[in-house]
């Protein structure tokens, strides 16, 4: 499914509410306030998706400007200066089967975006949380889902999970994200939880965890059992639900 991300309001200020006006908010389904331009630091660049795929930039001047059309899950980078995102082909019609998509950033300042990969169907980018790399998805590069890493810049294209894995049957194939799921970092130890998504209709899906090293390879991967909605406490547990007995529970595991 393409779907965009839910992007929340960075903690660093709010919106104005001639911004707000500007960019059209009844028709966004996803927002991110980024840093102030450094033309004007009392009005900050706004950068969001609206319901028909168009990814729109609000500069400091509240001047609306389309970035790109048939997009999907924009992520903004941990310094907030940069928004990766995914595009479709310009050929791709509402109802066709998603068969390649590539990844951008943007420039938020300049307003000018960088093509990172091509020819794939390469989805879900997230940031590392040191913003030195994104991760994102592709089934079509290896043969089998996997995650892969890559520089903003195009350059060091890693496949991280699933490399010794021939098929999704293999006892070494780590699952995916489910498209559009939750996926959270515990940025202080490199780990991130996510769901998966279920074989059969009505169950839940898995909730994991991989750690990472520096470099951003696998450091270990394992499973917490089926839930989703999983979450980080504070005191670095993860937090989740699960369906048992026609009931939601709530569960609480150790991650080391």
């Amino acid at each position: 499914m393409w779907m965009a991300s839910s992007l929340a309001l960075a903690a660093c200020g709010g919106l104005d509410a001639e911004t707000l006006e500007d960019t059209e908010s009844p028709s966004v389904t996803s927002q991110a306030v980024v840093s102030p331009s450094t033309e004007d630091a009392d009005r900050r660049i706004i950068v969001y998706q609206t319901t028909s795929l168009q990814l729109m930039r609000v500069d400091n001047k509240g001047t609306s400007h389309l970035v790109a059309q048939r997009t999907g899950e924009p992520e903004v980078s941990p310094d907030e200066k940069r928004v990766v995102y995914a595009k479709l082909p310009d050929s791709h019609l509402a109802g066709d089967a998603v068969r390649s998509s590539d990844l951008y950033v943007l420039n938020v300042n300049s307003g000018k975006s960088d093509r990172v990969t091509q020819g794939f169907d390469d989805s879900s980018p997230i940031w590392s949380p040191d913003g030195r790399v994104v991760l994102f998805q592709s089934s079509r590069r290896s043969g089998v889902p996997a995650l892969w890493r890559v520089k903003e810049n195009g350059k060091d294209l890693v496949q991280v999970t699933n490399k010794g894995a021939a098929s999704q049957l293999s006892s070494a194939y780590i699952p995916n994200p489910a498209q559009g799921g939750t996926l959270e970092w515990d940025a202080d130890r490199r780990i991130i939880v996510y769901t998966t998504t279920s074989l059969r209709a009505g169950e839940d899906g898995e909730v994991r965890v991989i750690a990472f090293d520096r470099n951003y390879d696998v450091a270990s991967a394992s499973s917490l059992g089926k839930g989703f909605a999983p979450e980080w406490t504070e005191r670095g547990t993860v937090v989740y639900s699960r369906n048992e007995g026609g009931r939601v529970v709530t569960i609480e595991a150790r991650v080391n």
